[in-house]
C-alpha cells in the first residue's frame, strides 16, 4: 500500500513570460482554493522555474503568496523541471510528493489539482492530460481545424509539458527528465512506459496554453500550431477567395 498524498507540487518553468504568468498564477491559486475545499490534509506548493529570464517576471511571482521563484541558468525546459523539481524533494520524503507540471503560458482549470489528487490516491504513477489552444486567439476555421485533428478524450495519445503529473518517487526511478530543449515530457513519458509504470491518459483537467505562433523552441507547440493550424486555414481562406474573385 502506497502512503496517502501530503504535498502536491507544481513546477512551472518559465522564460520571460511577465505578460501571461499572471494568469498563469492566478489559476494555480484558484485550483489550489477548490482542492483544499476537497482535500484539506493536502499542502500545495508552486516553485515558477525563471530560467535564463530578463524581464520582470520575479516581480509578478512575489504578488502570489503560493508561488515561489527558483531562478536557473539551464537553458533547457528539461533541464529547468528538473531543477525545480530537485527543489521540491529537498523538503519531503518522495513517496508522499506529487509534481504536476504545466506552463507559464497556460491557463489550468479549477480542477486541476483536483485530478491530479485523485489520480495519486488511485496508484496512478503519471498523469498525461491534454490541453487546447486559446480559441479566443484562434479564427472560427482555425479551432475547427485545431479540434479536429485531436483526439481529447480519455485514452488519448498526446502527451504535454504543460499538463503531466507524476509521483515523485517515479520521477526518480526513471532519472528525471531529459536535459533538452524539447519533447521532454514526451520522453519522460515512454521512459515511463518501457519501465512499466501505471500511466493515465485523461481530458480530465483540461488546460488552456497560448495560441503564439511565435516560438522560442524550434518545433515547440508554437511552431505547430503556426504550421498545422494557422498556415492551413490562411491558405484555405486565400483559396475561397481567389475562387470567389474568379466566379465574379
Amino acid at each position: 500500500m502506497r502512503r496517502p498524498l501530503e504535498r502536491l507540487a507544481v513546477v512551472v518553468p518559465a522564460r520571460n513570460e511577465e505578460r501571461l504568468l499572471p494568469d498563469c498564477l492566478a489559476a494555480l491559486g484558484e485550483a489550489a482554493a477548490h482542492l483544499h475545499s476537497q482535500r484539506p490534509s493536502i499542502a500545495v506548493s508552486v516553485t515558477v522555474v525563471l530560467d535564463r529570464t530578463t524581464d520582470g517576471s520575479a516581480a509578478v511571482v512575489r504578488r502570489y503568496p503560493l508561488a515561489s521563484a527558483l531562478h536557473s541558468e539551464a537553458g533547457k525546459v528539461g533541464a529547468a523541471r528538473n531543477a525545480g523539481i530537485r527543489n521540491v524533494l529537498r523538503r519531503g520524503a518522495p513517496a508522499v510528493i506529487w509534481i504536476a507540471n504545466t506552463d507559464a503560458d497556460s491557463m489550468v482549470p479549477r480542477n486541476w489539482l483536483l485530478v491530479q489528487a485523485e489520480a495519486a490516491a488511485r496508484g496512478w504513477d503519471v498523469l498525461a492530460g491534454t490541453v487546447q489552444p486559446d480559441t479566443s486567439e484562434l479564427t472560427q476555421e482555425q479551432s475547427v481545424r485545431w479540434f479536429g485533428s485531436h483526439n481529447l478524450r480519455e485514452g488519448h495519445g498526446h502527451i504535454h509539458g504543460a499538463n503531466l503529473g507524476f509521483r515523485a518517487d517515479a520521477y526518480l526511478r526513471l532519472g528525471g527528465f531529459d536535459d533538452v530543449t524539447l519533447h521532454e515530457d514526451r520522453n519522460f513519458v515512454l521512459a515511463a512506459a518501457a519501465a512499466g509504470l501505471r500511466i493515465r491518459s485523461t481530458d480530465a483537467g483540461r488546460v488552456r496554453t497560448s495560441a503564439r505562433t511565435h516560438s522560442r523552441v524550434h518545433g515547440g507547440f508554437a511552431d505547430y500550431l503556426a504550421r498545422e493550424v494557422v498556415a492551413p486555414a490562411l491558405d484555405s481562406q486565400a483559396t475561397g477567395k481567389v475562387t470567389a474573385d474568379t466566379q465574379a
